[in-house]
This record gives structure tokens, sequence and C-alpha cells, in this order.
């Protein structure tokens, strides 16, 4: 009896230990020191809830960014040469915004798609300042670098945009675009300027002026919009509008046309071809394409929707000799398919330029 005694003491004793111990161990300590300070000396617990609060809108933001092109991070792998970095790449991209150049100093092998960082300041105030453009400053053409782009519309939120979305410089470039005698030296099938001319149509700059008249710059586009006020217009889920940037979309067979954001000017548009004038465009690119194939310029079976090709097997070991007029003309044709709105971004320099190249090829036969 005694040694059960014992024992039941024993026990009794290494329970009121273990709950001391217990009590001792999640025994609340002394206040931990404030969280980092913001930028501007605040608290960061309270500055970094502004955005990281993961509200519905935030919520809506990515799930419509992720619909977009530009999060596919399709092309991001061109990250790794320094001259095409700057837009295909978050990196590169914030790089030159910084330096000012058209190349990186170091090609990107880690490359990140264009993101929330690429275009906001992201994480420099820790606020919901931190939302605020990159940049909203004019640019520099990349196709000739003493020309200044200023879409300052809006507050110049498309300068942002600009930035990559206008063409690279021709190579050779053309001395003098009006010439019929002379010939330039082509060693590559893709030349031409690029994708993505938006910005120029807008700014009605780039196009080579072959005709007798100056190409018309009546739109009230440039200084009544901006890319936002028609790109990011009354989203429809993640298919059109807000942060998709998409103004049209086909998925699920049926075709969605977010053309709220023109029903501002004109209150009976049914669709993006107010007056008809996209169907215009549309017939005037397709006559200039056809005379462009039948001259041999344009190749109309190695195509696709992301880029058209001069005709040959160009290389530099077997280039091909164009007259700079030709060019002048092929030029403006790809302008116009790299736009890809069919004269609503600027439908006078549209019309002019695929007008004068049509009076061209006329003028020599086709």
């Amino acid at each position: 009896m005694k040694k059960l005694m014992t024992l039941v003491f024993a026990a009794g004793m290494m329970v009121s230990v273990a709950s001391l111990m217990f009590t001792s161990c999640t025994k609340e300590g002394p206040q931990g020191p404030a969280g980092p300070a913001g930028h501007d000396g605040t608290d960061a617990n309270a500055t970094c809830t502004q955005c990281h609060n993961w509200s519905d809108s935030l919520v809506t933001k990515v799930f419509q960014y992720d619909a977009s092109q530009h999060a596919t991070g399709s092309t991001t792998f061109e990250g790794t040469r320094t001259d095409c970095a700057p837009c295909h790449a978050s990196q590169g991209f914030v790089e030159c915004l910084t330096t000012g150049s058209f190349k990186t100093a170091a090609p990107y092998y880690d490359a990140a798609p264009i993101n929330c960082r690429t275009c906001h300041n992201i994480h420099k105030t820790y606020s919901s300042s931190d939302w605020a453009l990159a940049t909203v400053t004019p640019f520099r053409a990349r196709y000739d670098s003493t020309v200044t782009i200023d879409l300052a519309a809006k507050g110049g939120s498309s300068n942002l945009c600009g930035r990559c979305h206008q063409a690279r410089p021709a190579s050779p470039g053309l001395s003098n675009p009006t010439s019929t005698t002379d010939s330039v030296k082509i060693t590559s099938y893709r030349w031409g300027p690029h994708h993505g001319t938006q910005a120029l149509f807008l700014a009605g700059k780039g196009a080579f002026e072959i005709g007798a008249v100056p190409f018309g710059q009546t739109t009230a586009h440039k200084d009544g919009a901006s890319c936002s006020t028609c790109h990011q217009a009354l989203a429809q889920g993640d298919l059109v509008g807000g942060h998709t940037l998409k103004m049209a979309n086909v998925e699920g067979g049926s075709p969605v046309e977010n053309f709220i954001a023109c029903k501002t000017c004109h209150s009976s548009a049914t669709s993006f071809d107010i007056n008809g004038k996209q169907t215009e465009i549309a017939g005037l690119f397709n006559t200039l394409k056809v005379k462009l194939a039948a001259a041999n310029v344009l190749d109309t079976v190695v195509t696709s929707s992301h880029y058209m090709l001069l005709k040959g097997n160009i290389s530099s070991t077997s280039p091909k000799y164009f007259k700079q007029k030709q060019l002048s003309v092929y030029w403006n044709f790809q302008m116009v398919f790299a736009d890809r709105s069919e004269g609503v971004h600027n439908y006078m320099y549209t019309h002019d330029m695929l007008q004068s190249g049509i009076d061209y090829m006329v003028s020599i036969g086709y």
C-alpha cells in the first residue's frame, strides 16, 4: 500500500511539473519590435495591407490579366537577345526604362514575362501609390531615334504601351523611299517593321509617304482617348476588357466585341466597323496584298496570323534586290498588318498608306 501511495505521489508530481513547464513555455512573451518601415517611415504592417488585402478587386485584376496575351510569356525566350529583351522580358523593359537604351546590357536567360512589376511601381513605397504606372513620359521612336512621340491624352498612359508597340528600324534602311531606279540588297525575308505598330498609328508616324499628298492625320483617338480607354473598357469576365486588354474574343464559338468604349462617341455603334470603315480598310489591304504577291514581293504561301514575309528564300548568302519605292509600299503594308485594328487607330492615315501603295502598283502594271 505504501509503495502504491509513493507511485501516486510521484505521478502527481510529474503532472505538476509538466503543467508548470507547459505554462512557462506558452506564456506570452514581450511584444516584438514594429514591422519594417516603408519608404515614408510608416509601419509596413499598415502600408502593405493597402494592396495585400486580397480583395475581390485585386483577385479580379489577376484573373483578367492571366487571360491576356502579355501574361502567356510565349515570346519571353527573346529575352536572350539584348535588342529584343526591352519588350520581351520584364527585366529588360525595366532596365531600358532606366537607361534610355534600346538594348539591354546583357541577355536575360531567366526572363520573366510582362507582369505587374513591368508596368506599375510595385514595391516602391509599399502603399497603394505603387499601382501608379512606371512611366507616362514621351518616348523615342525605335524606327528613328530622332523622332519623339507623345501620346499625352488621358495623362499620357499610352506612352507606357507605346514604348513597345512600335516598329523596329529597317535593316537596311531606305535612304530615298520614293526612288524607283536604285536597288536595295535585302538579306532576310523578315525585313520590315516587326509586330505591334499601334502607337505609331495613333501618332501618325512611321510610314513612308510616297504619294504626292501628305498622309491624312484626322483622328480623334490620339487626343481624345488612350490605349486603356478602349482596351480596358467594361470587362466581361476574362474574355474582354479590364486587365485582359482584349477588344475581341472568339472563345467558345460566340465572338465577343467590346465596343462599349466606342459608344461614348459613336452612340449607335453595334460593332467596330463604324460607318463601314473597317470593311473599307480590309478591302484596300487585300487589294494591295494581291498586287504585292503578283509582283513577287509578298509571299502569300509561307504566312501565318503573326507575320507575312518577302517572297523568296532570302538570306545573307542568297540576297534579293528591291527598288526603294517597292520596299516603301511593302513596309506600309506590313505596318497595317501589324497594327491589326483595320483603321480604328487612325483611319485616314491607314487609308492613305494603303491607297498610295495601290496607286503605285497600278502605275507599274499590277
